[in-house]
């Protein structure tokens, strides 16, 4: 085996690094010795990690491209990177990540599409093509061979295959392309939005794939293994170092000690001393197999003997170095300044506690976590195929399958360890079986494989021997510091994370909001299963596959600008149906009970409401069928309105636009509401007035901002008309072409995952009370003058004095209750989010003619929506973005923010507005006393001034302004 490739020279934070045409920067930077490579926004560095594009801790700037993963970008002659982001400045731009989209995404019709190319996804692609199907794979990596195969890289050569590993991938690609398999290298599937239509980036150029059938083969990815130091550059995943030893013939680093559970630790050990490394130990954290065992070492004999051979040639070269295998221990701590320099371990009993007096120090630059794997159902879950939970190490969702990788969802398979576990001979079986079933599917003819279905079986005999040979102690997070983090892209640790579940933010979700935990750009792949195994240990509670984070599009990072189309334009919010979307934890009946004031809804209207009604010395209990915050309000993009959207004003507008210019008073005593709510809980809400700008590019969006203006300065609002100059120097990052912009000063943001949850604790501090997965089903008048109302819920009943609704979307269901139409419609709308970016734009931003909402989060993230249309998908029972909405929406803000084309999307999420008809529902129900309604679009804007309005009729009977516009009464 040679080096075959061209050398070449790049340049790395300004210094001269050689590398070899072929290879990676992660590969070239870790043969010169190079660790560090991306700054975290505490000031801390990342490495390698995962090396196979999933944990985006590689992350480097080549050439003013932001966010480059290492482990993926080939070197070339002259480059320039960088371990920090571009600034975002005209000297320092940030360079557009991709070519300029087309007018429309290029569509491909295929009768079978295969997303991965690793052993599962070429065996099921060969399966199909031979039974005659048309075959189109996609593959994210520049080479097939998935994870397993790891193929050599182009900078070198061999005259035959190193191994068999080797031998068998390149003959397995070889067959799938002789038989006519198309294979796409370079090629990202960031979303399914249906079992026929993904979206993909081919060579950086989006594409809808239109196919008959389908097959997810993705993989799996290492699982977490959190200790303290285990972000320090310098500690990776065995599969990161198998990578840059097998594939690219560079060490991982001097000194390596190998750490995990299972014999692919041994095979790693083995290949780098084979290349010269100096190996320091192999620990095992499973007990040595004892003589008991015998039945599973026989099975495993059995049914792959030559795996076991391999098991023992590795232990021979192993002793042969004089490399010790130390069972039934692990990772303690990584220490170092800035990068890994030694290694603490502790053995094990066997409950998985750390025995006393067993600690070692091994000195290291390198040290490799192989712990298990967990199973890439990004695209399953997304599609809404089911899925259980795997009680294997930490605990997974798995995707449900036949045998042949049949999932619930008609003509969706899911096949190898990207469904659940097994090994590559498992994944290759069942490969093999999901394209024959496919291609049946597709009315070819193409017989169940008995041949592999008989090599599926004896696969799995082996699997179960294996796992019982190395069968580790129960995973322990009690014992893990609460200093040590958590969440790798957001720096949360193990304390917050402990904080949030005791004070009874106990879900994945609720946890999300209140830390950021998950938001990174893994996308929860490091995090998520850690978080959920604490919330179990810390609740008791059994962890749900529905409690997971919410499966949005992109699977993965993808750059903005590629995918930003326009679409045509329409009035107003589109609206659509609202099911019961909640998913409640807590489900325990109470005693009948009594309360004043009920509250119906648990956002952030429903707790406004309980903050002012306590305030006022009412005894106010809130319910919610989910719990605080996960519904419309907790997924706002957090904009504070004051000025009149662009579709409340002019022929777009509902009602001909006079209750939405009836309620302008209201949005700057709002706004002055919520910094007085922020003094007053004593937090950092991340409120920031600074100021809103409308802009347009068009003379006639000029002169409709004009005639918006004029109006809004009837009613008191500050606002005024720029010009394209002065707009260029309030906010230089907007693009040139946008003639000026109306600068309305009291505009802002504020934090709707921060500000919810402030001010429903305060609440709470002043006696409120608030009972989740609470769901109303029904409400009765109790008979007499004030006697109140009976209402029954899914958790028992309760009696109150008065009832608010403040059920956003849902208000028009619990009027029904009591025979009372609300004219209240949801409206599913989508947010995007971007990747951090340096400081672009202070203002918030939207657009005279097209729907646009943009700022930029105090993370760094840009929040773009604007009300672009989402949808319900009933497989997964949630509202989620749809295709063209997040083309319409990127386009937008790409033609008024160009950086945009520069930064990644990491999140693209559906929330719910309210629509009525531009003005809230406030008061008492005529006819039905005690029941009153709190109901507005612009909730969170308006969510204080609403509710302090509705506090004040309940607690002194009236308003200090007049309500009447705002009354159902217009309605009836």
């Amino acid at each position: 085996m040679t080096a075959t490739g061209r050398p070449v020279r790049f340049w790395y934070d300004g210094k001269p690094v050689e590398g070899l045409e072929g290879e990676t920067l992660a590969a070239a930077l870790a043969a010169s010795g190079i660790r560090e490579l991306r700054h975290t926004r505490g000031g801390e560095r990342r490495g390698l990690y995962c090396g196979m594009g999933a944990c985006f801790d590689c992350l480097v700037t080549v050439d003013g491209r932001a966010s480059q993963r290492a482990c993926l970008t080939k070197v070339a002659e002259g480059q320039q990177v960088r371990s920090a982001m571009p600034a975002g400045t005209p000297e320092d731009p940030l360079q557009p990540l991709g070519p300029e989209a087309a007018m429309e995404p290029a569509r491909r019709e295929v009768d079978l599409l295969v997303i991965g190319a690793g052993p599962a996804g070429l065996s099921a692609a060969l399966a199909a093509r031979r039974a005659g199907a048309g075959v189109l794979v996609l593959d994210e990596r520049l080479q097939s061979g998935g994870q397993f195969y790891k193929p050599l890289a182009p900078s070198h050569q061999a005259a035959t295959p190193a191994d068999r590993q080797f031998a068998d991938g390149l003959a397995l690609e070889r067959e799938a392309l002789a038989a006519g398999v198309a294979i796409e290298q370079d090629a990202q599937a960031w979303a399914a939005f249906s079992p026929n239509e993904i979206g993909a980036l081919v060579g950086g150029q989006a594409q809808v794939i239109d196919c008959r059938q389908l097959v997810i083969a993705p993989g799996a990815y290492e699982r977490p293994v959190p200790f303290p130091g285990w972000t320090l550059p310098g500690v990776m995943t065995t599969g990161a170092g198998q990578t840059l030893a097998r594939a690219y013939r560079v060490a991982p680093g001097q000194r390596v000690l190998i750490a995990g559970n299972g014999p692919l630790n041994l095979q790693l050990a083995a290949e780098l001393l084979a290349g010269g490394a100096e190996v320091v130990a192999v620990l095992e954290s499973a007990a040595r197999p004892s003589p008991r065992q015998w039945r599973q070492v026989w099975t495993a004999a059995r049914t792959a003997p030559d795996l076991l051979r391999d098991g023992w040639r590795y232990l021979r070269r192993l002793r042969a170095h004089g490399v010790p295998l130390i069972w039934g221990t692990a990772v303690l701590a990584a220490e170092g300044p800035g990068r890994l320099q030694a290694v603490q371990t502790m053995r094990l009993d066997a409950q998985g506690r750390a025995v006393p007096g067993t600690a070692q120090r091994f000195e290291a630059d390198t040290l490799c976590l192989g712990y298990g794997f967990i199973p890439s159902t990004e695209l399953a879950r997304m599609l809404g195929c089911e899925h259980r939970l795997a009680d294997r190490h930490l605990g997974y969702p798995a995707t449900v399958t036949r045998e042949e990788g049949a999932t619930s969802l008609p003509g969706v398979f899911v096949a190898g360890d990207g469904a659940d576990l097994g090994g590559s001979r498992v994944a290759l079986a069942r490969g093999e079986l999901a394209g024959a079933a496919a291609a049946r599917n597709l009315g070819l003819q193409a017989p169940e494989p008995a041949e592999a279905l008989g090599r599926l079986q004896q696969a799995e005999r082996f699997q179960r021997a294996l796992w019982s040979l190395y069968a580790a102690p129960r995973v322990r997070l009690a014992e893990i510091p609460d200093d040590t983090l958590l969440c790798r892209c957001e720096e949360i640790r193990f304390g917050d994370v402990r904080e949030q579940i005791r004070a009874g933010r106990d879900t994945l979700a609720a946890l999300k909001r209140n830390t950021r935990l998950g938001m990174g750009r893994c996308q929860g792949r490091y995090c998520a299963v850690t978080a959920a195994r604490l919330v179990g240990e810390l609740t008791g509670r059994p962890p749900e596959v529905e409690q997971y984070f919410a499966p949005r599009p992109p699977a993965k990072p993808v750059p903005a600008g590629a995918l930003g189309f326009e679409k045509p334009e329409w009035g107003g919010h589109k609206p659509a149906i609202t099911p019961n979307l909640a998913r409640p934890v807590v489900v325990a009946t109470f005693a009948p009970m009594r309360t004043e004031v009920l509250v119906i809804g648990a956002g952030v209207l429903g707790s406004c409401l309980a903050y002012y009604l306590s305030q006022a010395g009412q005894e106010v209990t809130v319910v919610d069928r989910d719990d605080i915050n996960l519904q419309a309000s907790g997924a706002n993009a957090g904009s504070l309105h004051v000025q009149l959207l662009s579709f409340d004003f002019g022929a777009r507008a509902q009602a001909g636009g006079g209750p939405a210019a009836a309620t302008l008073p209201l949005g700057p005593m709002s706004v002055k509401l919520w910094q007085q709510i922020e003094a007053d809980c004593g937090e950092d809400l991340e409120i920031k007035i600074t100021g809103g700008l409308m802009v347009a590019d068009s003379e006639a969006g000029m002169r409709f901002l004009e005639a918006k203006a004029a109006l809004e300065r009837s009613h008191g609002i500050e606002a005024e008309v720029i010009d394209g100059a002065a707009l260029r120097r309030l906010s230089p990052a907007l693009s040139g072409e946008l003639l000026g912009a109306e600068l309305c000063p009291m505009e802002g943001k504020i934090n709707p995952l921060r500000a919810t949850y402030a001010v429903a604790r305060r609440a709470q501090q002043q006696g409120a009370s608030l009972l989740r997965g609470c769901d109303v089903q029904a409400i009765e008048r109790l008979p007499g003058e004030g006697a109140g109302f009976e209402v029954r819920t899914s958790r028992g009943t309760i009696r109150a004095g008065r009832i608010v609704n403040a059920s956003g979307a849902w208000s028009s269901a619990v009027g029904a209750m009591l025979g009372v139409k609300i004219p209240v419609q949801g409206a599913p709308l989508q947010m995007i989010v971007t990747e951090p970016a340096p400081p672009l734009v202070d203002h918030l931003i939207a657009h005279a003619d097209r729907h646009l909402s943009l700022k930029q989060a105090a993370s760094g993230g840009l929040l773009i929506g604007g009300g672009w249309t989402a949808a319900f998908h009933p497989d997964m029972r949630l509202n989620r973005a749809e295709r063209s909405s997040i083309e319409g929406n990127l386009w937008v803000a790409r033609r008024v923010l160009p950086a945009v084309s520069g930064l990644h999307m990491v999140r693209c999420w559906a929330g719910m507005n309210v629509n009525i008809d531009g003005a809230p529902i406030l008061g008492e129900v005529p006819g039905v006393p005690g029941f009153y309604n709190a109901v507005t679009s612009n909730g969170y804007t308006l969510a204080p001034i609403t509710a302090k309005l509705v506090a004040d009729l309940i607690a002194h009977g009236r308003t200090d302004i007049d309500i009447n516009p705002f009354r159902i009464d217009r309605f009836l």
